[in-house]
């Protein structure tokens, strides 16, 4: 049965559930449920904006190079990208970001937590810097959301995504965090079945928010299935959640600065900044970061990633083709990071 329009008891009983669950989903941000847009992905949620604010080529959005490309791309296909500065060691000189303001500063966007590096950026400082100047902030929480304890209110963000697989959840969903005025003041980014409440030969009227953003059958299971994984986060408790990533964090970056030939990514910041995530490279003769997730795998049973992680521009930057990445969640142990960082030492020599 689809939702919103089926005249029978199944379709009543499934739309419940799935209003039920933009309600989670909202009571887990700190969000009215009016503005909880169900998406795709956070790439999709991000476009949404990118293509409604009704952007130029000379408008400027501010961001930072360790975004995601699915947080830069949109954005640069549409105006122009200014990334603030950039350490050595690729972490963004987040308290600059009023050094790059102008007139033509449309937007500020930032990952909360960077999916390359880890770091847990100071978002509350430029949501300050960007409403002093009437600006919007969009906040990707994809890697944040899992790890960190979100409020909307208290951060004050206009809009914010994330994704349902990197919150324990199905893939195939996403979220889109609007406040209300924002949503109801954004062009139809889609039209169709679903997201009219009347339709004639010569106009159509359109659902309220955030219906009208959600043309067609929507992924009702997925819906469904985040909401699960949200409540079972919410019963862990999300600060002891944050504690364990924190704590993994800080025995992974220890643990890799001890293994010589090993180049950490964003070293320089503090250790309760990090979630349990590390990046890096291994100067390994015959190595690459592929061939090393790959060895990783198949001989330690250890899952990492190798490669860009979707961060290109932070890599060219640091001059590095690409890095290997270590994610660690909640059902990881501080045994099983000793085995990862005990099978690099022997892949180190």
């Amino acid at each position: 049965a689809n939702v919103h329009r089926g005249v029978n008891a199944l379709s009543d009983e499934v739309t419940a559930a799935y209003e039920d669950a933009r309600r989670e989903i909202a009571s887990f941000l700190n969000a009215s449920p009016s503005e909880i847009v169900f998406t795709r992905n956070s790439t999709e949620s991000i476009n949404i904006v990118a293509s409604s604010i009704g952007l130029h080529p000379e408008d400027e959005v501010v961001l930072t190079t360790v975004e995601h490309n699915s947080n830069y791309l949109p954005w640069s296909s549409k105006a122009r990208a200014v990334p603030v500065g950039l350490t050595e060691d690729g972490l963004p000189l987040y308290d600059e970001v009023e050094k790059f303001l102008s007139p033509h500063t449309k937007l500020l966007t930032v990952a909360h937590v960077s999916n390359t590096t880890g770091i847990i950026a100071p978002v509350e400082r430029w949501v300050e810097a960007a409403h002093r100047r009437g600006l919007p902030v969009l906040i990707d929480a994809a890697q944040s959301a899992s790890h960190v304890p979100l409020d909307v209110r208290a951060l004050d963000c206009d809009y914010l995504v994330f994704s349902g697989h990197k919150l324990l959840g199905p893939s195939g969903i996403g979220v889109l965090y609007g406040k209300r005025e924002r949503l109801a003041n954004l062009p139809l980014y889609q039209t169709g079945g679903g997201m009219v409440r009347y339709s004639g030969e010569d106009r159509f009227e359109v659902q309220d928010v955030p219906q009208r953003f959600e043309a067609g059958t929507p992924n009702i299971e997925g819906a469904i299935g985040l909401a699960a994984a949200v409540a079972w986060l919410r019963r862990l408790g999300m600060d002891k959640v944050m504690a364990h990533s924190q704590s993994l964090g800080r025995h992974l970056i220890e643990g890799l600065s001890s293994i010589p030939g090993v180049r950490i990514l964003a070293s320089s910041a503090p250790l309760e900044r990090r979630i349990g995530l590390a990046t890096f490279s291994l100067d390994a003769p015959g190595f690459s970061p592929e061939s090393i997730a790959r060895l990783l795998c198949d001989r330690y049973q250890i899952l990492v990633s190798g490669g860009y992680h979707c961060a290109h521009i932070l890599h060219h930057r640091l001059g590095l083709e690409g890095t290997v990445r270590i994610s660690a969640h909640v059902f990881t142990t501080h045994e099983e990071i000793d085995r990862t960082l005990a099978a690099l030492r022997e892949i180190a020599g």
